[in-house]
Protein backbone atom coordinates (compact mmCIF):
# COMPACT_ATOMS: atom_id res chain seq x y z
CA UNK A 1 0.00 0.00 0.00
CA UNK A 2 3.15 3.18 -0.61
CA UNK A 3 5.82 3.47 -3.38
CA UNK A 4 6.71 9.53 -5.23
CA UNK A 5 8.48 11.85 -7.83
CA UNK A 6 8.79 15.16 -8.18
CA UNK A 7 6.89 16.79 -10.80
CA UNK A 8 4.90 19.28 -11.11
CA UNK A 9 1.12 19.45 -11.10
CA UNK A 10 1.44 20.28 -14.82
CA UNK A 11 4.19 17.79 -15.67
CA UNK A 12 1.70 14.60 -13.85
CA UNK A 13 -1.00 16.04 -16.57
CA UNK A 14 0.82 15.75 -19.12
CA UNK A 15 2.48 12.53 -18.33
CA UNK A 16 -1.40 11.32 -18.26
CA UNK A 17 -2.43 12.49 -21.53
CA UNK A 18 1.12 10.47 -22.98
CA UNK A 19 -0.82 7.87 -21.46
CA UNK A 20 -3.80 8.02 -22.79
CA UNK A 21 -2.38 9.06 -26.57
CA UNK A 22 -0.39 6.06 -26.16
CA UNK A 23 -2.87 3.76 -25.51
CA UNK A 24 -4.68 4.54 -28.95
CA UNK A 25 -8.74 3.84 -28.18
CA UNK A 26 -9.69 5.32 -25.04
CA UNK A 27 -12.39 3.03 -24.10
CA UNK A 28 -11.86 -0.53 -23.28
CA UNK A 29 -14.74 -3.46 -23.33
CA UNK A 30 -15.79 -5.92 -20.79
CA UNK A 31 -13.15 -8.22 -20.63
CA UNK A 32 -14.70 -12.11 -19.87
CA UNK A 33 -13.25 -14.97 -17.64
CA UNK A 34 -9.68 -11.37 -10.65
CA UNK A 35 1.61 -4.18 3.77
CA UNK A 36 1.49 -2.82 -2.75
CA UNK A 37 1.03 0.22 -5.35
CA UNK A 38 3.20 0.95 -7.66
CA UNK A 39 5.28 3.72 -7.89
CA UNK A 40 2.84 7.42 -9.46
CA UNK A 41 5.55 10.29 -11.13
CA UNK A 42 3.65 13.33 -8.86
CA UNK A 43 3.83 16.08 -6.31
CA UNK A 44 0.05 16.02 -5.74
CA UNK A 45 -0.48 12.69 -3.29
CA UNK A 46 -3.87 11.16 -3.03
CA UNK A 47 -5.60 8.75 -1.26
CA UNK A 48 -8.24 5.95 -2.63
CA UNK A 49 -10.78 4.86 0.08
CA UNK A 50 -12.61 1.37 -1.24
CA UNK A 51 -16.74 1.90 -0.17
CA UNK A 52 -18.88 -1.27 0.42
CA UNK A 53 -22.24 -0.64 -0.41
CA UNK A 54 -25.00 -2.91 0.98
CA UNK A 55 -27.43 -1.82 -1.37
CA UNK A 56 -26.13 -1.35 -4.34
CA UNK A 57 -23.11 -0.66 -6.39
CA UNK A 58 -19.80 -0.05 -4.48
CA UNK A 59 -17.43 2.97 -4.99
CA UNK A 60 -13.80 4.65 -4.92
CA UNK A 61 -13.26 8.30 -2.96
CA UNK A 62 -10.09 9.78 -4.12
CA UNK A 63 -9.20 12.27 -1.15
CA UNK A 64 -6.56 14.72 -1.80
CA UNK A 65 -3.72 14.74 0.30
CA UNK A 66 -2.39 18.17 0.79
CA UNK A 67 -5.85 19.71 0.85
CA UNK A 68 -7.70 16.73 2.96
CA UNK A 69 -10.68 17.23 0.21
CA UNK A 70 -13.00 14.50 -1.41
CA UNK A 71 -11.59 14.96 -4.61
CA UNK A 72 -13.91 12.40 -6.59
CA UNK A 73 -15.97 9.19 -6.55
CA UNK A 74 -15.81 6.57 -8.68
CA UNK A 75 -18.91 3.92 -8.79
CA UNK A 76 -17.20 0.12 -8.98
CA UNK A 77 -19.19 -3.01 -8.89
CA UNK A 78 -21.36 -4.34 -6.18
CA UNK A 79 -19.75 -5.30 -2.67
CA UNK A 80 -16.72 -3.83 -3.60
CA UNK A 81 -14.23 -4.91 -0.78
CA UNK A 82 -9.97 -4.38 -2.12
CA UNK A 83 -7.94 -3.01 -4.14
CA UNK A 84 -4.37 -2.90 -5.00
CA UNK A 85 -2.24 -0.94 -7.75
CA UNK A 86 0.02 -2.96 -10.29
CA UNK A 87 3.75 -2.11 -9.66
CA UNK A 88 4.78 1.31 -11.41
CA UNK A 89 1.18 1.46 -12.80
CA UNK A 90 -1.15 3.94 -12.44
CA UNK A 91 -4.07 2.01 -13.23
CA UNK A 92 -6.52 0.83 -9.86
CA UNK A 93 -7.82 -2.61 -9.27
CA UNK A 94 -10.91 -3.22 -7.09
CA UNK A 95 -12.33 -6.69 -6.88
CA UNK A 96 -16.61 -6.57 -6.14
CA UNK A 97 -17.47 -9.78 -3.88
CA UNK A 98 -21.35 -9.48 -4.78
CA UNK A 99 -21.19 -9.97 -8.43
CA UNK A 100 -18.13 -11.43 -9.52
CA UNK A 101 -15.71 -8.70 -10.96
CA UNK A 102 -13.03 -6.61 -10.91
CA UNK A 103 -13.10 -3.04 -12.05
CA UNK A 104 -9.73 -1.26 -13.23
CA UNK A 105 -9.67 2.60 -14.01
CA UNK A 106 -6.92 5.51 -14.07
CA UNK A 107 -7.34 7.58 -10.89
CA UNK A 108 -7.29 11.59 -11.11
CA UNK A 109 -8.65 10.57 -14.79
CA UNK A 110 -12.49 10.91 -16.38
CA UNK A 111 -11.70 8.35 -18.35
CA UNK A 112 -13.88 4.77 -18.51
CA UNK A 113 -13.78 2.51 -15.46
CA UNK A 114 -13.68 -1.44 -17.17
CA UNK A 115 -15.48 -4.02 -15.86
CA UNK A 116 -13.47 -7.82 -15.89
CA UNK A 117 -15.67 -10.95 -15.47
CA UNK A 118 -14.44 -13.62 -12.98
CA UNK A 119 -15.89 -16.54 -13.48
CA UNK A 120 -19.72 -16.80 -11.64
CA UNK A 121 -19.60 -18.19 -7.69
CA UNK A 122 -16.15 -16.96 -7.89
CA UNK A 123 -16.88 -14.21 -4.74
CA UNK A 124 -13.68 -12.18 -5.12
CA UNK A 125 -12.11 -11.44 -1.70
CA UNK A 126 -8.87 -9.86 -2.11
CA UNK A 127 -6.21 -8.85 -4.76
CA UNK A 128 -2.30 -7.91 -5.39
CA UNK A 129 1.16 -8.13 -7.57
CA UNK A 130 4.20 -7.81 -7.29
CA UNK A 131 4.76 -7.11 -10.61
CA UNK A 132 3.16 -4.66 -13.51
CA UNK A 133 2.01 -7.50 -16.00
CA UNK A 134 -0.33 -9.42 -13.64
CA UNK A 135 -2.85 -8.62 -11.06
CA UNK A 136 -3.73 -12.14 -8.76
CA UNK A 137 -7.22 -12.72 -7.56
CA UNK A 138 -8.30 -14.70 -4.67
CA UNK A 139 -11.75 -16.15 -5.40
CA UNK A 140 -13.37 -17.65 -1.75
CA UNK A 141 -16.56 -19.18 -3.66
CA UNK A 142 -16.95 -22.04 -5.82
CA UNK A 143 -16.92 -21.74 -9.81
CA UNK A 144 -16.71 -24.19 -12.91
CA UNK A 145 -12.91 -24.13 -12.41
CA UNK A 146 -12.83 -25.14 -8.84
CA UNK A 147 -16.29 -26.39 -7.62
CA UNK A 148 -15.16 -27.89 -4.34
CA UNK A 149 -12.76 -24.87 -3.23
CA UNK A 150 -11.25 -21.23 -3.50
CA UNK A 151 -9.28 -20.15 -6.54
CA UNK A 152 -6.74 -17.33 -7.88
CA UNK A 153 -7.90 -15.86 -11.31
CA UNK A 154 -4.61 -14.16 -13.46
CA UNK A 155 -5.50 -10.74 -14.82
CA UNK A 156 -3.13 -9.99 -17.44
CA UNK A 157 -2.90 -5.81 -17.48
CA UNK A 158 -1.79 -5.59 -20.97
CA UNK A 159 -5.14 -7.17 -21.96
CA UNK A 160 -7.55 -7.05 -19.07
CA UNK A 161 -8.70 -10.16 -19.59
CA UNK A 162 -8.81 -13.20 -17.49
CA UNK A 163 -6.08 -15.54 -18.65
CA UNK A 164 -6.21 -18.90 -15.44
CA UNK A 165 -8.18 -19.68 -12.76
CA UNK A 166 -6.20 -22.17 -10.45
CA UNK A 167 -7.77 -23.94 -7.37
CA UNK A 168 -6.19 -23.33 -4.14
CA UNK A 169 -7.74 -24.41 -0.69
CA UNK A 170 -10.80 -23.34 1.32
CA UNK A 171 -11.87 -19.64 2.00
CA UNK A 172 -8.41 -17.98 0.64
CA UNK A 173 -8.18 -14.54 2.32
CA UNK A 174 -4.94 -13.25 2.10
CA UNK A 175 -1.62 -13.40 -0.58
CA UNK A 176 1.64 -12.20 -1.14
CA UNK A 177 4.01 -12.66 -4.34
CA UNK A 178 7.63 -13.16 -4.59
CA UNK A 179 9.02 -10.15 -6.60
CA UNK A 180 12.21 -12.32 -7.26
CA UNK A 181 10.99 -16.14 -7.90
CA UNK A 182 7.10 -14.78 -9.11
CA UNK A 183 5.85 -17.74 -6.81
CA UNK A 184 2.58 -16.51 -4.76
CA UNK A 185 1.14 -17.36 -1.59
CA UNK A 186 -2.57 -18.14 -0.44
CA UNK A 187 -3.66 -17.86 2.78
CA UNK A 188 -6.38 -20.55 2.76
CA UNK A 189 -8.35 -19.51 6.36
CA UNK A 190 -10.96 -22.53 5.67
CA UNK A 191 -8.33 -25.25 5.71
CA UNK A 192 -5.66 -24.02 7.43
CA UNK A 193 -3.13 -24.48 4.83
CA UNK A 194 -0.72 -22.45 2.50
CA UNK A 195 -0.96 -22.55 -0.86
CA UNK A 196 1.90 -21.82 -3.55
CA UNK A 197 0.99 -20.54 -7.34
CA UNK A 198 3.39 -20.75 -9.76
CA UNK A 199 2.66 -18.19 -12.67
CA UNK A 200 5.31 -19.28 -14.76
CA UNK A 201 4.02 -23.26 -14.36
CA UNK A 202 2.98 -25.30 -13.48
CA UNK A 203 -0.11 -24.19 -12.43
CA UNK A 204 -0.11 -25.50 -9.12
CA UNK A 205 3.17 -26.16 -6.66
CA UNK A 206 0.87 -27.69 -3.43
CA UNK A 207 1.29 -26.99 0.00
CA UNK A 208 3.64 -25.39 2.23
CA UNK A 209 5.42 -28.20 4.81
CA UNK A 210 5.96 -27.75 8.09
CA UNK A 211 3.34 -24.67 8.70
CA UNK A 212 2.31 -23.34 12.24
CA UNK A 213 -1.23 -23.47 12.86
CA UNK A 214 -3.98 -21.19 11.95
CA UNK A 215 -2.34 -19.09 8.83
CA UNK A 216 -3.84 -16.11 8.87
CA UNK A 217 -1.78 -13.61 6.54
CA UNK A 218 0.96 -13.68 4.19
CA UNK A 219 3.56 -10.60 3.72
CA UNK A 220 6.77 -11.05 1.33
CA UNK A 221 10.31 -9.49 2.24
CA UNK A 222 11.34 -6.35 0.79
CA UNK A 223 13.92 -8.30 -2.05
CA UNK A 224 11.26 -10.91 -2.75
CA UNK A 225 13.89 -13.67 -0.99
CA UNK A 226 11.57 -14.40 2.18
CA UNK A 227 7.36 -14.82 2.37
CA UNK A 228 6.55 -14.46 6.21
CA UNK A 229 3.68 -16.39 7.46
CA UNK A 230 1.56 -15.01 10.42
CA UNK A 231 0.43 -18.03 12.44
CA UNK A 232 -2.51 -17.86 15.20
CA UNK A 233 -1.78 -21.09 16.92
CA UNK A 234 -4.42 -22.18 19.38
CA UNK A 235 -5.71 -18.54 19.82
CA UNK A 236 -4.56 -18.60 23.96
CA UNK A 237 -0.91 -18.99 23.63
CA UNK A 238 1.88 -17.12 21.29
CA UNK A 239 1.80 -17.60 17.45
CA UNK A 240 4.48 -17.99 15.29
CA UNK A 241 5.94 -16.40 12.11
CA UNK A 242 7.30 -19.07 9.91
CA UNK A 243 9.66 -18.02 7.30
CA UNK A 244 9.40 -19.92 3.79
CA UNK A 245 12.44 -19.59 1.23
CA UNK A 246 10.93 -17.91 -1.91
CA UNK A 247 13.68 -17.70 -3.80
CA UNK A 248 14.09 -21.04 -5.45
CA UNK A 249 11.95 -23.81 -6.14
CA UNK A 250 13.53 -26.38 -3.79
CA UNK A 251 12.70 -24.11 -0.82
CA UNK A 252 9.32 -22.84 -1.80
CA UNK A 253 6.63 -25.09 -0.49
CA UNK A 254 8.63 -25.97 2.91
CA UNK A 255 8.90 -23.72 6.37
CA UNK A 256 12.68 -22.81 6.74
CA UNK A 257 12.72 -21.40 10.41
CA UNK A 258 9.94 -19.96 12.56
CA UNK A 259 10.27 -17.34 14.95
CA UNK A 260 8.01 -16.71 18.27
CA UNK A 261 5.05 -14.03 17.91
CA UNK A 262 2.30 -12.58 20.89
CA UNK A 263 -0.49 -13.78 21.51
CA UNK A 264 -3.26 -13.89 18.63
CA UNK A 265 -1.61 -12.14 16.05
CA UNK A 266 -3.76 -11.59 13.01
CA UNK A 267 -1.53 -9.16 10.52
CA UNK A 268 1.54 -8.58 8.92
CA UNK A 269 3.23 -5.34 6.62
CA UNK A 270 6.90 -4.54 5.67
CA UNK A 271 7.98 -1.09 6.08
CA UNK A 272 10.37 -1.24 2.92
CA UNK A 273 12.20 2.08 3.55
CA UNK A 274 13.59 1.01 7.20
CA UNK A 275 13.21 -3.17 6.31
CA UNK A 276 11.59 -4.11 8.89
CA UNK A 277 8.28 -6.17 9.39
CA UNK A 278 5.56 -5.42 12.24
CA UNK A 279 3.18 -8.00 13.82
CA UNK A 280 -0.15 -6.76 15.35
CA UNK A 281 -0.58 -9.18 18.37
CA UNK A 282 -4.14 -8.75 18.44
CA UNK A 283 -4.82 -10.76 21.50
CA UNK A 284 -1.53 -10.04 23.09
CA UNK A 285 -2.27 -5.49 22.75
CA UNK A 286 1.27 -5.53 21.31
CA UNK A 287 3.36 -4.96 18.43
CA UNK A 288 6.23 -7.41 17.61
CA UNK A 289 9.00 -5.17 15.11
CA UNK A 290 11.54 -7.44 13.79
CA UNK A 291 14.70 -6.64 11.26
CA UNK A 292 13.83 -8.33 7.81
CA UNK A 293 16.93 -6.94 6.48
CA UNK A 294 18.72 -9.90 8.63
CA UNK A 295 16.68 -13.38 7.90
CA UNK A 296 18.80 -16.47 8.30
CA UNK A 297 17.27 -19.64 9.20
CA UNK A 298 20.21 -21.19 10.53
CA UNK A 299 20.73 -18.54 13.33
CA UNK A 300 18.68 -18.79 16.04
CA UNK A 301 16.31 -16.57 16.30
CA UNK A 302 15.91 -16.85 12.34
CA UNK A 303 15.50 -13.04 12.09
CA UNK A 304 16.21 -10.77 15.20
CA UNK A 305 13.77 -9.07 16.87
CA UNK A 306 14.28 -5.67 17.40
CA UNK A 307 11.37 -4.37 19.90
CA UNK A 308 7.92 -5.15 21.32
CA UNK A 309 5.53 -2.23 21.73
CA UNK A 310 2.62 -2.06 23.94
CA UNK A 311 -0.29 -0.14 22.17
CA UNK A 312 -3.97 -0.35 22.91
CA UNK A 313 -6.94 -3.03 22.81
CA UNK A 314 -6.98 -5.49 19.77
CA UNK A 315 -4.47 -3.72 17.19
CA UNK A 316 -5.30 -4.58 13.83
CA UNK A 317 -3.06 -2.74 11.37
CA UNK A 318 -0.47 -0.62 11.18
CA UNK A 319 1.44 1.70 9.29
CA UNK A 320 4.78 2.79 9.10
CA UNK A 321 5.83 6.79 7.90
CA UNK A 322 8.08 6.69 5.32
CA UNK A 323 10.20 8.92 7.18
CA UNK A 324 11.00 6.60 9.30
CA UNK A 325 10.36 8.12 12.65
CA UNK A 326 7.01 6.47 12.92
CA UNK A 327 4.87 4.29 13.15
CA UNK A 328 0.76 4.55 14.10
CA UNK A 329 -0.95 0.89 15.15
CA UNK A 330 -4.81 0.54 14.43
CA UNK A 331 -6.51 -0.56 17.86
CA UNK A 332 -10.35 -1.79 17.50
CA UNK A 333 -10.86 -2.86 20.97
CA UNK A 334 -10.34 0.59 22.13
CA UNK A 335 -11.32 2.92 19.20
CA UNK A 336 -8.26 4.62 19.19
CA UNK A 337 -4.75 4.94 16.93
CA UNK A 338 -1.34 4.38 18.81
CA UNK A 339 1.45 6.42 17.63
CA UNK A 340 4.59 4.68 18.80
CA UNK A 341 7.95 5.60 17.75
CA UNK A 342 10.26 3.94 15.31
CA UNK A 343 13.16 4.30 17.22
CA UNK A 344 12.24 3.31 21.19
CA UNK A 345 9.22 1.50 19.86
CA UNK A 346 7.29 3.29 23.04
CA UNK A 347 3.63 4.48 22.69
CA UNK A 348 4.09 8.34 22.59
CA UNK A 349 0.02 8.98 22.03
CA UNK A 350 -3.10 7.92 21.54
CA UNK A 351 -5.42 9.39 19.42
CA UNK A 352 -9.07 8.82 19.57
CA UNK A 353 -11.28 7.99 17.10
CA UNK A 354 -14.84 9.20 16.44
CA UNK A 355 -17.38 6.99 18.55
CA UNK A 356 -18.53 3.79 16.61
CA UNK A 357 -16.02 4.28 13.98
CA UNK A 358 -15.51 0.32 14.28
CA UNK A 359 -12.30 0.92 12.35
CA UNK A 360 -11.00 -1.19 10.18
CA UNK A 361 -8.36 -0.06 7.91
CA UNK A 362 -5.23 2.40 8.53
CA UNK A 363 -2.47 3.68 5.83
CA UNK A 364 -0.15 6.75 5.50
CA UNK A 365 0.21 8.57 2.48
CA UNK A 366 4.45 9.01 0.42
CA UNK A 367 5.09 12.56 2.61
CA UNK A 368 4.39 11.06 5.84
CA UNK A 369 2.17 13.80 6.89
CA UNK A 370 -1.48 11.68 7.26
CA UNK A 371 -2.78 8.63 8.85
CA UNK A 372 -5.72 7.45 6.99
CA UNK A 373 -8.78 5.53 8.75
CA UNK A 374 -11.27 3.66 7.53
CA UNK A 375 -14.25 4.01 9.89
CA UNK A 376 -16.72 1.18 9.60
CA UNK A 377 -19.15 2.16 11.69
CA UNK A 378 -19.57 5.57 11.29
CA UNK A 379 -19.03 5.22 7.37
CA UNK A 380 -16.41 7.51 7.63
CA UNK A 381 -12.53 8.18 6.94
CA UNK A 382 -10.86 10.02 9.58
CA UNK A 383 -7.33 11.78 8.51
CA UNK A 384 -4.70 12.63 11.29
CA UNK A 385 -2.06 14.84 10.44
CA UNK A 386 1.29 13.47 11.77
CA UNK A 387 2.84 16.77 13.34
CA UNK A 388 0.78 17.23 16.19
CA UNK A 389 -1.50 13.63 15.84
CA UNK A 390 -4.32 15.30 15.59
CA UNK A 391 -7.73 14.79 13.27
CA UNK A 392 -8.45 17.37 10.78
CA UNK A 393 -11.29 15.69 8.98
CA UNK A 394 -13.66 12.86 8.91
CA UNK A 395 -15.26 12.33 5.33
CA UNK A 396 -18.07 10.76 4.88
CA UNK A 397 -18.56 7.75 1.97
CA UNK A 398 -20.70 8.05 -0.53
CA UNK A 399 -24.64 7.84 0.27
CA UNK A 400 -25.74 3.68 -0.83
CA UNK A 401 -28.52 5.45 -3.23
CA UNK A 402 -27.25 7.62 -6.24
CA UNK A 403 -28.84 10.93 -5.75
CA UNK A 404 -29.60 10.73 -2.37
CA UNK A 405 -29.79 14.35 -0.80
CA UNK A 406 -31.90 13.70 2.67
CA UNK A 407 -31.63 10.66 5.27
CA UNK A 408 -28.78 9.05 3.26
CA UNK A 409 -27.59 5.78 4.13
CA UNK A 410 -23.56 5.33 4.01
CA UNK A 411 -21.32 3.17 2.44
CA UNK A 412 -18.63 1.90 4.65
CA UNK A 413 -15.05 2.48 3.88
CA UNK A 414 -13.25 -1.12 4.01
CA UNK A 415 -9.71 -0.54 2.57
CA UNK A 416 -7.24 2.43 1.55
CA UNK A 417 -4.48 3.40 -0.21
CA UNK A 418 -2.22 5.98 -1.08
CA UNK A 419 -0.05 7.61 -3.62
Amino acid sequence: MKFLRETGFLALSALFLLVELGCGDQYRPVANPIVSPGGQPQTTHFAWVVNYNANGDGSTTQIDVSGDTNTAVNAMGVGSIAEAFPVNSLALYVANSGDDTVSEYVPTLSGPVTTINLLPGSHPVALGTAQNSAMYVLNSGANSACPSTGSISVIKTATLSVTSTTCVGHNPTALAQSSSSGFVYVVNQGDGTVSVFNPAGPSGMGTVTGLGQNPVSATASVNGNWIFIVTQGDGTGPGTLDIIDASTAGGATTVAASVSLGVGPTISIIDPNLNRLYVANTGGNSVSVFDASNVNPSNSPAMPLLGTASVGTSPIGITPLANGSLFYVLNSGSNNVTVVSANSFSALTNVALPTGADPVFIASDPTSSKVYVADKGTSETTIIQTSNNTITQNIPAPTQVSGCTSSCALQQPMMIVTE
